[in-house]
């Protein structure tokens, strides 16, 4: 994602266990405490303090934000921007999208063939059932997944309360796909209108589970407008920053 953020700074990492980043085979190695380390390195090597976070899926769904907040305090945060993303690990129960679920377990396991066999159908997912994906993107995507982190972090708890102690004035974007095989639209709008009073909700028509990459002119918009609207909100002299993750499970 190209985006002109100036006068701020486009920060972008490779989650742990994702892209160029180390993946450790051991469970303790994706605590919430050590994700939360490591963002703090990289925000303080740039000279950031408050950054906006823009996630995508798992990044943001129970990984980032919340660790950041758990571990630095609730104020550690200008706000989040979820792409096909939610605000916590938590909630999934409640939104997630039956086409996922079936997928689940061969993603998870550690039988090779099975993953094997799940995994054009998972890379096909992640865009609109309607939408032929080209085939450079789909060899692309499918080369880049590997199965070495995803069952390690997602059995590890996680605390909503430090996202719901700021739930009436900390500011949430969600650009969501209408045809997301990941979330069900209408449920996350539900929630996050419920329990996130700052919370603004964008569902784009004809697209899947990947914004950025199927409407990356709205996306780009969008996030450039949350930034923009939410800025005054932080005390002058403060750089404002986006840290932005391709994250899940690094597919990208």
């Amino acid at each position: 994602m190209s985006l002109d953020i100036s006068p701020g700074q486009l920060i972008c990492y490779d989650l742990r266990g994702c892209g160029r980043s180390e993946g450790p085979l051991k469970e303790e190695a994706y605590s919430s405490e050590r994700q939360a380390e490591e963002f703090k390195v990289v925000i303080e090597a740039y000279g950031v303090t408050k950054p906006f976070v823009a996630t995508w899926s798992m990044g943001g769904t129970g990984i980032i934000p919340p660790d950041v907040m758990a571990k630095y305090g609730p104020e550690s945060l200008a706000g989040h921007i979820m792409m096909g993303s939610c605000p916590h690990l938590n909630m999934n129960g409640e939104i997630m999208n039956p086409v996922i679920l079936g997928l689940f377990p061969g993603l998870m396991t550690e039988d090779i063939a099975l993953f094997a066999k799940t995994l054009p159908e998972f890379i096909l997912s992640f865009v609109s059932p309607k939408y032929k994906l080209p085939y450079d993107v789909y060899a692309k995507w499918l080369g880049g997944v590997a199965p070495r982190y995803g069952n390690l972090c997602m059995g590890i708890n996680r605390t909503m309360p430090p996202i719901m102690k700021i739930a009436d004035r900390f500011p949430y974007l969600a650009i969501q796909g209408e045809d997301d095989q990941y979330i069900v639209p209408e449920k996350l709008e539900k929630w996050m209108k419920d329990h996130l009073s700052q919370s603004d909700v964008h569902l784009l028509p004809g697209v899947g589970h990947a914004p950025f990459y199927k409407a990356p002119e709205i996306t780009n918009k969008l996030i450039l407008g949350f930034v923009e609207k939410h800025s005054s909100c932080c005390t002058d002299g403060q750089l404002r920053r986006i840290a932005e993750y391709t994250a899940g499970f690094g597919y990208i």
